[in-house]
């Protein structure tokens, strides 16, 4: 404990004003492309579409940039092999998958979505005359239609070719890979938000539901302590999403981002045998996200019950804090008119995630170096993936293509050559 007290200290003494910078510098970005994602979708919602996953890429990448930034003053993570760009990047590109599902399971999408419809319905209706049936292609509402589908599968095809031509494109096609991983990930989270949201509206129209609703207030009413007894499960699974689910969640993005490797990796051996298809090719590239996804997240529970709970305490602790302390420095402004806080909160807001924020990174990076030690949890760092991950397993030696198996550190197999020999690394 006291190891884990001195790396938390050091983080913040030695990454403090990197972290403050980094977060306003991403909030700021991230507000900068909302806008103008809005801006463009009121006048063509498929290059608002385009856009708006850069507001959500900005926020990634800062957030890249903030655990990469404490990575030094972490005892226990191995120091990259690459730097600057090509370090970040290897950060970035495993990350987008899981950073992506967490943003939209906190709700973070949604308020995207809402705000990017707000602006472009604002600069559409005006335009269009107040008429919608004249809007067309114009206002940013978005649906489970034809239009979101096809980004999705361009940017799936696009992907796929990118991962089949391998090592043969420049460095700066890290770029285009990295936008559209960001790009169908965004339209995958968006186009499930919009169906679920649209299943739970059809089922609030059947007959069964209104059944359900009726039967739950006859219970409410009748039999008292059933629904004390509901209350207190739904009371319970809220407290345990927010103590325990929401910080493993931020653990486990924080693995993805140091690059958490098993010693031996969970990638079933029998993708193997699927040499040379393209089906064997799409089922490598989304192995390796879910390798990534699944060794992280056995950084929390190969940590185990005594360091994790610690962590949750921390965690508390801080997300109290931060609450508490927004709601004193609102009430510190006391009351205004509507233009005054339409104006002032957001920038109080991010004033008080340039505080909280590096404090969150300092406490999950300091988890997560306290887990890493331990050599009976069985993770380890690796240096750099960025040229497995680049290449989606693909690796490019002269006129040899191969098809990446599993990495498995330093001194294991690396890639296996069409005459199916062993590769092995110094």
């Amino acid at each position: 404990m006291a190891q884990a007290l001195r790396t938390f200290l050091r983080i913040l003494a030695q990454h403090w004003p990197a972290l403050v910078a980094w977060c306003l510098g991403g909030e700021a970005l991230h507000q900068l492309l909302v806008q103008l994602a809005g801006f463009v979708g009121g006048h063509t919602t498929l290059g608002g579409l385009l856009l708006l996953p850069l507001a959500v890429a900005v926020r990634l990448i800062s957030y890249v940039a903030m655990y990469l930034a404490v990575r030094p003053s972490l005892a226990n993570a191995v120091s990259p092999s690459a730097h600057g760009y090509r370090e970040f990047a290897g950060a970035m590109l495993p990350a987008i998958l899981p950073f992506s599902a967490f943003y939209a399971a906190q709700g973070l999408l949604s308020t995207d979505l809402s705000e990017f419809f707000n602006i472009a319905a604002a600069v559409a209706l005006p335009e269009s005359g107040y008429d919608l049936d004249q809007l067309g292609d114009r206002g940013g509402l978005v649906s489970v239609s034809a239009l979101p589908v096809a980004v999705l599968v361009i940017a799936l095809v696009v992907r796929f070719v990118l991962s089949r031509l391998g090592g043969r494109l420049p460095t700066w096609t890290l770029a285009i890979a990295a936008y559209v991983e960001v790009l169908w990930t965004f339209m995958l989270f968006t186009l499930v938000g919009q169906w679920w949201s649209e299943v739970r509206a059809w089922m609030s129209e059947r007959v069964v539901a209104g059944w359900l609703n009726d039967s739950g207030d006859w219970v409410a009413a009748n039999i008292a302590p059933v629904a004390s007894l509901w209350e207190g499960a739904l009371w319970l699974f809220g407290i345990a999403v927010a103590a325990l689910i929401i910080p493993a969640a931020w653990l486990a993005v924080a693995g993805v981002i140091y690059g958490t490797t098993f010693e031996q990796a969970p990638v079933p051996r029998r993708l193997s045998a699927l040499q040379g298809s393209r089906a064997a090719l799409l089922s490598r590239i989304l192995a390796y996200r879910f390798e990534h996804l699944w060794a992280a997240v056995a950084v929390v529970w190969r940590g185990g019950p005594a360091l994790f709970g610690a962590f949750a305490v921390a965690y508390a602790a801080w997300s109290l804090a931060e609450r508490l302390g927004t709601r004193g420095i609102l009430y510190l402004f006391g009351g205004h008119e509507t233009p005054f806080w339409t104006a002032f909160l957001p920038l109080i807001l991010v004033g008080v995630s340039a505080i909280a924020e590096p404090l969150r990174v300092a406490i999950v990076a300091t988890a997560y170096d306290s887990v890493i030690s331990q050599p009976e949890a069985g993770l380890e760092t690796q240096p750099s993936p960025l040229d497995h991950e680049a290449r989606d397993g693909v690796v490019t030696t002269g006129d040899v293509t191969a098809v990446d198996v599993e990495s498995e550190g330093a001194g294991g197999i690396l890639w296996q050559k069409e005459d199916r020999h062993d590769v092995v690394g110094e």
